[in-house]
């Protein structure tokens, strides 16, 4: 069996197996470069879309560099399909694109032409294409371009084509009225769905409307939808505009259910309109899109001293690239000294002392004495070295002093230094991209103390925000594209932590879709049809199993196996209790995991399981566990890349997060996170709705 990790496709079976793979797949490259008359990389091919509906049709564009020995017998251009992790191709190969060119000393182009039409009952998922380049004469293979070009396909049943509201402008207590227009996208007719009209919210977050704190106005009930058919549903009172204290943005959005309101066909989000009290004009609001909320916010002052003046001195400066530490290990503390002054500094004394988080000093050094610096000279590189207390943890503190030779100090530095006790390996599974924010001290101090850790992404987070991106609302081809945005966000934010990109992984479950996939769909063989990606498999490039279904079954093995390959001392995940659904089932996909390994022998009973502080509990039965408080300590140098860390899911508000830059003293220094004691325990307890 093959599986793709990341962006790598790793070969699953017995070491001898992976060296019999390795030598036919090096004997086969060798085969083909002798009869190509062009390299690989000279052909290139792109799809007409990124996304097809099931039903549509799929046409290829080629482009073919000249070779640089050019042939003067004509060829044949074919392509075939498969199915993106899967080995055949479809039924349709050898698809001919074109016959009989020659391309002589130029790049020839050929236009897009017919690849597929995808039958209604296709697969939704990724599909991959090779390219085969034939002697027109002989059938000689000259160029076999593998995966060449890749496309999704889905199937969308109906949606939300456009909201149109009366007014951009509204006064608290104004009625809100809209047009609805839909549209099947099917061959047959669709009926009984429900059309919900009410502020923006996403219904796997809050699970209702109560809590979302939003009022629902159904618009469209029973309501049945002819085979290609359009519908265009109004109300002259759709909402009513909310009471504001101040200028305020808002945005409706519009929900199509079935009739029993268990699942969700469209979602589609207003246009942004404005709320003003009567008599009340400032501040003016701005949109999440720009960074600050309002003019009022703009911060023009704590930029300047982010470090306060302590820890913010022109003569010392640290090395901080080390501030997370095991308790009771050495502390290397390294940092230099210049004299930042316009007088030479002669006789220079320079100590080193380390306190423990109570204040109480622990140690003292001279590092160096009788040192002459002159005035902007090169700075000396120093290093104290220090040994922590065996079984103390919090937060300690390494101050450098200068003195002059009467003893009066000249200069002050001050680093904090976090200890903890920290664990050989460490697996974080995240529901969603940013959802590792809550585990950015645990995954630095891991970084520094060059501790294995891997990430695992359940979803790719295609919802959040997808319209505001767009500035409309979201296709499946857009949801799709924002999904990747989020992935590569969180490769980039992680990368400013410390975590190489080879050790983030990402299944690509829809956004939202969990609970689905968890109560609905158990076996892959009925898997989940989601709803912005229009999918029932993960239709994502660079995924750890391409075509993943929408199924718990599948989940759960696919979690099975990054738990075998990682053998982590520590796991986290979300809380089972969280309000988002997404986040409670990222606990539940890891603990059925743990529950089956655990009777297979491949984990101990005492793996330790840390969860997520719960954000907001929902209405549904709590888990019976019992827990037990982690705190971990985090240096301020650490709390400064994980705010710094944030500001790359722009998607995500990471504009505003800096617009709300917390200078150094008014980060937190702590990670509360929550052991679950018996997680070996209360098996099938969340397996019914």
């Amino acid at each position: 069996m093959c599986r793709q990790l990341g962006s790598k496709r790793i070969w699953a079976g017995t070491i001898t197996a992976k060296y019999v793979f390795r030598a036919f797949v090096l004997a086969v490259a060798i085969a083909l470069t002798a009869l190509c008359a062009w390299p690989q990389d000279t052909l290139k091919a792109v799809t007409d879309n990124v996304s097809y509906n099931a039903g549509s049709e799929v046409r290829l564009k080629i482009f073919l560099s000249p070779s640089e020995h050019p042939r003067s017998a004509p060829f044949d251009i074919s392509a075939n399909i498969r199915y993106a992790g899967e080995k055949e191709f479809l039924e349709e190969r050898n698809v001919e694109i074109a016959s009989h060119l020659n391309p002589g000393g130029k790049e020839t182009v050929i236009e897009y032409r017919p690849l597929w039409k995808i039958p209604e009952e296709a697969r939704t998922g990724r599909y991959e294409v090779d390219v085969v380049l034939t002697d027109s004469q002989s059938h000689e293979a000259l160029l076999v371009a593998r995966r060449v070009a890749s496309f999704s396909v889905y199937r969308k049943l109906v949606k939300i084509e456009g909201i149109q509201l009366d007014r951009t402008f509204y006064t608290p207590g104004d009625s809100v009225a809209c047009k609805v227009k839909l549209r099947n996208l099917t061959g047959h007719t669709i009926s009984n769905l429900r059309v919900e009209f009410s502020d923006r919210y996403w219904p796997w977050t809050a699970q209702t409307s109560e809590r979302a704190e939003v009022d629902v106005v159904t618009i469209g009930e029973a309501l049945p939808l002819a085979a290609g058919g359009e519908q265009e549903l109004q109300s002259a009172k759709a909402a009513v505009a909310k009471q504001v204290q101040q200028p305020s943005v808002q945005q409706y959005a519009v929900v199509v259910w079935d009739h029993d309101r268990k699942d969700i066909y469209d979602i589609a989000f207003s246009p942004e309109v404005f709320i003003q009290p009567g008599g009340i004009t400032e501040p003016k609001p701005y949109p999440l899109q720009y960074i600050y909320p309002n003019l009022d916010a703009v911060n023009v002052t704590s930029y300047r001293h982010f470090y306060p003046p302590s820890l913010d001195s022109a003569a010392i400066q640290f090395e901080r690239e080390h501030t997370m530490l095991v308790s009771g290990s050495e502390v290397r503390l390294r940092f230099s000294v210049r004299n930042p002054t316009d007088q030479p500094w002669r006789g220079i004394t320079i100590r080193a002392r380390l306190f423990d988080p109570q204040g109480k000093e622990l140690a003292a050094k001279q590092i160096a004495a009788g040192v002459n610096l002159d005035p902007r000279s090169s700075a000396l590189a120093e290093e104290a070295k220090f040994a922590l207390p065996a079984g103390q943890n919090g937060i300690f503190r390494a101050q450098v002093e200068v003195s002059d030779t009467s003893g009066e100090t000249m200069a002050t530095g001050v680093l904090e230094l976090a200890a903890n006790p920290l664990p050989r390996s460490i697996l974080i599974f995240a529901a969603h991209p940013d959802d590792e924010g809550a585990h950015a001290g645990i995954i630095r101090a891991a970084v520094e103390n060059h501790i294995p850790i891997h990430l695992v992404y359940f979803t790719s987070g295609d919802a959040g925000s997808c319209d505001r991106y767009y500035e409309h609302s979201c296709a499946p081809a857009e949801a799709l594209n924002f999904g990747a945005l989020r992935m590569e966000e969180a490769r980039r934010s992680l990368g400013h932590l410390g975590v190489p990109r080879e050790n983030i992984y990402f299944l690509g479950l829809p956004d939202g879709g969990s609970g689905q996939i968890w109560y609905d769909h158990v076996e892959a063989s009925s898997p989940y049809l989601s709803v912005l990606l229009a999918s029932e498999h993960a239709p994502y490039e660079d995924v750890a199993q391409p075509n993943l279904p929408y199924a718990r079954r599948a989940v759960v093995e696919a979690a099975e196996r990054f738990i075998r390959e990682f053998h982590p001392e520590v796991i986290y995940t979300g809380h089972p209790d969280e309000r988002h659904v997404d986040h409670r089932t990222n606990n539940w996909f890891v603990v059925k995991a743990l529950q089956e390994l655990l009777r297979e022998g491949v984990v101990r009973p005492d793996l330790t399981l840390l969860t997520d502080q719960v954000y907001g509990p929902g209405p549904q039965a709590h888990a019976p566990y019992h827990y037990q408080k982690h705190v971990l300590h985090v240096s301020g140098d650490v709390m400064s890349l994980a705010q710094e860390a944030h500001w790359f899911y722009q998607s995500q508000s990471g504009n505003r997060e800096l617009g709300r830059l917390h200078t150094f003293d008014k980060l937190p220094r702590v990670e509360v996170h929550w052991q679950i004691l018996d997680w070996k325990e209360h098996e099938g307890w969340n397996e019914k709705p």
